[in-house]
């Protein structure tokens, strides 16, 4: 099968304003679109269509270097084949093949057989991305693509016949792979029912098993209690050889932004995201219950969702309000502010300040990522401390929300005006061209890189630095917050070239990437 490529090389990096006037247009519920801001990335929608059923477009394919990047998880979960996964290597079990692949590598294996992918596996907003080629390849499928309808069609005839729970792993340990249908934390001990196709199976969680959380978005793994696991969750737990539960690993994944565009079945998001519910999609607004159809531009939303099936369970919208005068009463706070100035990195530091009633209990929540941190009161009425960032720890902008008990009686939450987003993770430098290795024929070839952070903080453009065999040629780049490209002005000699590229983001986390090219003119 020849190798599928279409599109420009920036493709990717651009939602038309067609796009989004286009799904504003086509609603009843008038609204306005804000400018997407430059530092969100917006989203291309593609298609995909898997024996006849179109999957959820989260998440989305993707050209890269003009080739064609599909959601390799998503496309194995429609035909019932069970994914789990051991660092970063995913392995794939369907009823006659075996199939296994590495992120950051280009070489997979489909039962003895090894494949040389014609681009190296990688993590894309936390999904595993791989070339359409591979899908066809490693099940035999017949794949297409069409650029101007912006579909793909994969036909398979290796369909997983159960979507089993259970995967058995090396050391007589067990796996049991699926998504989160009821956390159960009244009984003793506490559970999680797991749900897999037709299969399902009610985990007991005793006190010894390790619970971590995961937002394969942002890349935070924090260690959790089932108080912060969510219903659609993807979930993995690890069963020792007795039966007793070792760990358990909730993933989601987190799209934050800023509404632009509403009706009242679907949003927009100003990086271009279309955001349309389902019945089983719980929608929250300053922590009332709400519809779409109460949300207005401007509005801060976090959409939870499971990064295999794509389903969205969970939307938290936060709004500012207006400061209105608290009626008298036993617990009362007066306002609450932090102290951060622009995005924060590890061990940065803000100071959280709250005023209210007087001798009471005090915490404060940042967004739905850290809750019910300690909020000790340093002098009356004034609740006070100092947040330190720690490392593998990713937020985009959220809302700082605190809470005040009096005895009883609990004040009405109170919001921060000010936005916090922190990013310890270093950005990303996604696509390069031309790529490593590859020998050119053109001695004033384009070579560009794009680049992205895991959340919304954003590249420093001033900070973005390309060298050419040693030669700063910045000054001589075209840069974004996106992507910089350089075209040499003089030709360059035949024999390899050495391109280094240096990033940082707008918390300041650094990345660099280096490859070599040839050019071959004679």
């Amino acid at each position: 099968m020849p190798l599928i490529r279409t599109g420009r090389p920036f493709d990717v990096l651009g939602v038309t304003a067609a796009f989004l006037i286009g799904c504003v247009a086509a609603w009843s519920a008038p609204a306005v679109a804000a400018q997407p801001k430059k530092d969100e990335a917006p989203v291309r929608a593609i298609a995909i269509v898997v024996n006849g059923e179109e999957l959820s477009r989260d998440p989305a394919p993707r050209t890269v270097d003009n080739r064609v990047l599909v959601p390799v998880v998503r496309i194995y979960a429609a035909l019932g084949i069970s994914v789990a996964r051991d660092g970063a290597t995913l392995i794939a079990s369907a009823p006659s093949k075996r199939i296994a692949i590495t992120v950051g590598s280009s070489r997979a294996s489909v039962d003895t057989r090894t494949i040389v992918m014609d681009s190296p596996a990688v993590e894309i907003d936390g999904a595993t991305y791989v070339s359409l080629r591979f899908v066809a390849d490693s099940l035999g499928a017949q794949v297409s693509y069409d650029p101007k309808a912006e579909r793909i069609e994969v036909v398979s005839s290796v369909v997983g016949r159960t979507a089993g729970l259970e995967q058995h792993t090396p050391g007589g340990s067990t796996q049991i792979v699926g998504t989160v249908s009821a956390i159960d934390l009244t009984s003793a001990p506490e559970s999680i029912t797991v749900t897999r196709g037709q299969s399902v199976r009610t985990i007991a969680i005793t006190s010894d098993a390790r619970i971590v959380v995961q937002d394969v978005v942002t890349r935070t793994t924090t260690p959790a209690s089932l108080d912060d696991m969510h219903v659609g969750d993807a979930v993995s737990v690890i069963l020792r050889s007795d039966g007793r539960v070792d760990q358990v690993i909730a993933r989601y994944a987190s799209r934050v932004g800023t509404v632009a565009a509403v009706s009242q079945t679907a949003f927009v998001l100003q990086n271009g995201y279309v955001v349309t519910p389902d019945k089983s999609t719980a929608i929250t607004l300053n922590g009332a219950p709400a519809a779409v159809g109460d949300l207005k531009v401007g509005d801060n939303v976090t959409v939870r969702l499971n990064p295999d099936t794509g389903e969205k369970r969970q939307i938290i919208v936060s709004r500012a309000m207006p400061q209105t005068p608290t009626p008298a009463g036993n617990a009362q706070i007066t306002d609450i502010a932090v102290s951060a100035k622009g995005p924060l990195r590890a061990n940065d530091a803000f100071v959280v300040t709250m005023h209210g009633t007087p001798g009471g209990k005090a915490s404060f929540d940042i967004g739905s990522y850290l809750t019910g941190l300690p909020l000790p009161e340093t002098q009356p009425g004034t609740y006070t401390t100092k947040y330190t960032v720690p490392a593998g720890v990713n937020f985009s902008r959220t809302t700082v929300y605190g809470h005040l008990t009096i005895g009883t009686t609990e004040a009405p939450r109170a919001e921060a005006p000010q936005l916090v987003a922190v990013t310890t993770t270093a950005p990303q430098i996604v696509d390069i061209a031309p790529p490593g290795g590859q020998t050119v024929n053109n001695n004033k070839p384009s070579i560009y890189a794009t680049y992205r952070s895991p959340t919304d903080v954003g590249i420093d453009v001033a900070k973005v630095r390309i060298e050419v065999n040693g030669l700063d040629v910045t000054a001589a780049s075209t840069r974004t917050d996106q992507f910089i490209t350089y075209s040499p002005g003089a030709a360059l000699p035949d024999g390899p070239v050495t391109v280094k590229i240096t990033i940082a983001d707008n918390a300041g986390n650094p990345q660099s990437r280096s490859w070599t090219f040839n050019v071959r003119t004679h």
